[in-house]
Order: C-alpha cells, then sequence, then structure tokens
C-alpha cells in the first residue's frame, strides 16, 4: 500500500525488493554511481598492478636471456673461428720455419767441416792424435757456434767409416761408435752431401746436421756432426713465436711440449704433455694419419685437463730418413670462452640492473599515482559503507582536484553546504562541530515490535514518514542541545536509505521502518520490520 523506503543497496539490490514504486531520489543514482565506478575489490586492484609488474619483469628478463644467449652464441662461433685461423696460421708458419731450419742447419754443417782445422783432424796419422785433434775442434767449434747463439749439444768428428774420432766435452766419449750403421743421414753424408735429420741419440731427440768432410782433390775423408737436444726449452720459444702452444713428437709419443708446469714455469708440465701424447697416437690416431698422408690434419677439438683446445697435426719437413718426426699445434678454446662468459654475465648484470630499475620506477609510479588513488578508493568505501559523512582528504597533488570533486558532489547530492580546501583542513584540525551522520545511532534488534505499532508504521505513507521522523530528529536534537547544524533531509534519508537495504536483505523482509527513541542524551533509531 505504500511504495518502498528510499534505499539502494551499493552493488546491487536484493533479488526480492521491488523497486518500481515510488520516487527515486538523485540520491540513489549517486550511489549506483559510485558502485559501478568506484567499488572493483582492492585485492583484484593490487593483484592486477603485481601482474603488471611480473609482466615488466618477465619481459626485461626475457629479453636479457635472448640477448644473452644471441651475444654469446655470435661471440663463441666468432671466437672458435679465430682460434681456429690461428692454429691453422700457426701450423703453416712453423712447416715453412722448419723448412728453412733444416737448410740453415745443412748449410751451418757444411761450412764448419770446410774449416781448416777440421781437415787438419785427418792430417793425424797417429789415432790418438787424431782423437785429440778431434776433440780440440770440436770443443772449439761449439765455442763459435755459442757466441753465434746457435751453441750445439753434441758436436763430433766422423772418420770415413761413420764412426766417430772425437767429439767435445769428453774426448773418450762415444770414440768408435759407428753411426752409419745406425743413421741412413751419415751414410748420406759421406757420400758428399749434407743432410739434417732427427734422431733418437743416448735417449733423447736430437736434430741432426751432418756435412762431408772434403779434401781439396775432393775425396770424402770423413764427416762432421752438429745435434740439438729438442726440449721443452725449444718448443716454449716457438710458443712465444706462433703464438700458440706446440708440442713435438718422435717415434710414436710426444718428448716435448710447451705446456708449462703450474708448480714451476721453469719445467714442462709432464701430465699435459702425456695427455697430448696418447690424444696423438690413441683413436683416431691423427699423427700417424698426418705422417702417412705427408700432411697436416684438418683442426681438431680436444679437451686436455678439462680445458678445450683446437689442434692441427703435421709432420716435420726436410728430415732427410726420419719419418715419425711430426708436430701439434694447440690454441686454447677454453681461455676465449672464459671471456665470452664474463661478458655474459655483464649481459646479465646489465639485465638484473634494468629490472631493478624498472621495480623502482614502478615503485616510486606507485608512491606517486598508485596510492593516493587507493586511499580515494578506500574512502569510496566508506561512503559505499554508509559513511556519508565521509570528507576526501587532498591525497597529492596529482589528484587534488578530483577529491575536491568528489567533496563537492557529494555535497550537492547529499543536499550541504559545499567545502572548500580550507573547511577540509578545519576539519582535520578539529574546527567547529557539526552533524554528522554518524551520530545517528542504530539499534541492534531483531526487527520486532507491537503489531499495532508495525500496522501504523505499514500504514503510514512514505512521503510523510520520512518528514515525520525527520522532524522528530530533529526537535530531539534541539532539544538536548546537540548538533545539528549541516543536517539536510537527502543526508538524513541517505544514512536510514543504506540502513534499510542491509536489513532488508538480512531479515528478508520488503520493507524497514525506523522508531526514534531518547534516553537521557542518547538518541537511537530502532529498526521494524514490515513483511
Amino acid at each position: 500500500m505504500f511504495g518502498q523506503p528510499y534505499s539502494v543497496s551499493l552493488t546491487s539490490l536484493p533479488p526480492d525488493v521491488d523497486n518500481s514504486p515510488g520516487v527515486r531520489e538523485p540520491g540513489a543514482v549517486l550511489w549506483e554511481a559510485i558502485a559501478c565506478l568506484f567499488t572493483p575489490k582492492s585485492a583484484r586492484n593490487q593483484m592486477h598492478r603485481m601482474k603488471i609488474g611480473l609482466i615488466a619483469a618477465v619481459a626485461l628478463a626475457g629479453l636479457t636471456a635472448i640477448f644473452h644467449v644471441s651475444i654469446t652464441a655470435t661471440l663463441k662461433d666468432s671466437i672458435r673461428q679465430n682460434v681456429e685461423s690461428r692454429v691453422a696460421r700457426a701450423q703453416r708458419i712453423y712447416r715453412d720455419i722448419s723448412q728453412l731450419s733444416g737448410l740453415k742447419l745443412a748449410n751451418l754443417a757444411s761450412e764448419r767441416a770446410r774449416s781448416p782445422g777440421v781437415l787438419a783432424v785427418f792430417d793425424k796419422a797417429d789415432p790418438a792424435a787424431r782423437q785429440s785433434a778431434a776433440y780440440e775442434v770440436c770443443e772449439k767449434l761449439n765455442q763459435q757456434l755459442k757466441q753465434d747463439g746457435r751453441k750445439a749439444d753434441i758436436v763430433a768428428i766422423l772418420d770415413a767409416n761413420g764412426k766417430i774420432v772425437g767429439r767435445d766435452l769428453n774426448p773418450n766419449a762415444d770414440v768408435g761408435l759407428d753411426l752409419r750403421a745406425k743413421y741412413p743421414a751419415v751414410a748420406r753424408a759421406l757420400q758428399g752431401v749434407a743432410v739434417k735429420d732427427v734422431w733418437t741419440w743416448q735417449d733423447r731427440v736430437h736434430e741432426i746436421a751432418v756435412a762431408p768432410v772434403v779434401k781439396a782433390d775432393n775425396t770424402v775423408v770423413g764427416a762432421a756432426l752438429f745435434a740439438w737436444v729438442v726440449s721443452a726449452v725449444t718448443a716454449q720459444a716457438n710458443r712465444d713465436l706462433l703464438d700458440t702452444d706446440i708440442g713435438f713428437f718422435h717415434a710414436g709419443k710426444v718428448y716435448a711440449s710447451s705446456f708449462v708446469s703450474s708448480v714451476d714455469a721453469s719445467k714442462e708440465d709432464v701430465a699435459k704433455s702425456q695427455t697430448l701424447s696418447n690424444l696423438l697416437f690413441a683413436g683416431g690416431k691423427p699423427a700417424e694419419i698426418a705422417l702417412q698422408k705427408a700432411t697436416p690434419t684438418p683442426v681438431m677439438s680436444w679437451e686436455i685437463e678439462g680445458h678445450e683446445f683446437a689442434a692441427v697435426a703435421a709432420p716435420i719437413p726436410g728430415n732427410f730418413a726420419d719419418k715419425t718426426s711430426g708436430f701439434v699445434v694447440l690454441a686454447s678454446l677454453s681461455e676465449g670462452m672464459a671471456d665470452v662468459h664474463a661478458a655474459g654475465m655483464k649481459i646479465v648484470w646489465l639485465g638484473l640492473l634494468a629490472i631493478v630499475v624498472a621495480i623502482i620506477t614502478a615503485t616510486l609510479t606507485a608512491r606517486r599515482f598508485v596510492a593516493p588513488l587507493d586511499k580515494i578508493e578506500l574512502g569510496v568505501a566508506e561512503v559505499i559503507n554508509g559513511n556519508i559523512d565521509y570528507t576526501f582528504k587532498p591525497v597529492g597533488q596529482d589528484f587534488e582536484g578530483l577529491s575536491n570533486s568528489l567533496n563537492v558532489m557529494l555535497a550537492r547530492l547529499l543536499g550541504r553546504e559545499e567545502p572548500n580546501e580550507e573547511a577540509v583542513e578545519e576539519e582535520e584540525d578539529g574546527g567547529k562541530q557539526t552533524w554528522k551522520a554518524e551520530a545517528m545511532v542504530i539499534a541492534e534488534t531483531d526487527g520486532s515490535a507491537p503489531a499495532a505499532t508495525v500496522a501504523a508504521l505499514a500504514e503510514e505513507a512514505e512521503a510523510a514518514y520520512y518528514p515525520r521522523l525527520y522532524g522528530e530528529y530533529l526537535s530531539t536534537l534541539q532539544k538536548l542541545e546537540q548538533p545539528y547544524e549541516g543536517m539536510s533531509v537527502l543526508a538524513f534519508m541517505a544514512k536510514l536509505s543504506l540502513t534499510e537495504a542491509g536489513l532488508r536483505e538480512k531479515w528478508e523482509c520488503k520493507v524497514v521502518r525506523f522508531l526514534l527513541s531518547a534516553q537521557g542524551s542518547q538518541i537511537t533509531f530502532r529498526p521494524v520490520k514490515i513483511s
């Protein structure tokens, strides 16, 4: 018989409320608009913002990973190509060096074999005198070689049968030793041709140069022999020249390499040399293949003590008879890859720095923009939950206008005086007291009342109910000398409407009316449910 009291839920009307009767006040539009525009859940907002931050972080991390993989892969390919090219070039350089060195050694032996002192040895008829003369000339020849920077480890004079007449260091050492029977290079020298070869002599590998000793009548009366031990020192000198490590092999094993010991840099790293020997003569046996084909191997990739090397094996050119000698040049790939790893880590750190900067930027942005919006949203929630006296405080220069606009909107819809910034500040500082909707105390009851009271409230027209209740409340405030300035009909109705909506849903009834009661200075609104 009466229209529904003016009320509306902030999010939606209860399904059992008939909202068609009655006149919808402008305040209802306000609550519905606020509900539509300003009621996203805080947790949902925070999750959304977290997703944005996570997406940005994941995007940066993904770009960093892609950039890292792309750059490091390109650097690895470039370094591998450079190292392999360097190894192949070092092999060619040492091949040419070895070829020229062989010729130089043969020429050196020929020059020394033609010296008057050497020829004078064979003028001695007495064996003892010849042996002594041979020792003296060998010592003299080696001193000359030392002055030239080419001191030999062994210098010896051989007779026409290839036997040692005398040698340096010890006049009695190896006298009578037949070298022609063991080494074809000696036989070739006694035929009048100077040659260079590689021998294992006295358990050490030597580079040998043998030249004939020829009389004025072109008769070959003997030979002059010069031998240099090929050692780690030799390998290290070549390493500095080639800018790669190098190893020398002979008769199925590595006998010298440029690998130096980590304990004593003046000594060879025997363990690495042994590993190198296994790689050359085991498995695919690249050393044997290079010797058989007399050509260098393709660039190989080996692992030596956890480090990757690019290597090429090749035979030593210029030897007269020996076909078991060769060399291998190596360059570390691991050292170059370590530089790639360092570059990759720089990219990773830059990516992490970018992520940190992004997070800091997002945090600062949130403090400047998101946090003020959250405060405004909390204020809207306060209004939605029934605090129609809420005043939006300034939350920063960027949203100061929005806060003021919301305050003006509420004031106009609720029929109260429009606030200004000074009024808001005075309110914060505790200025003049005015009526607040929160002063309307709603009694907590079950909604029951005498039947006559219920019937009277049900029969009262809505157009008369609110003005009557408002008038009773205003007169009671005046009587009790409580603040009433700032109170308006719209604000009064809005407070009751919000409460009515919640109670209708709670009690599952169609109408809720209020009875005003005053006990002492306490004014209470007692709800009554009307089925």
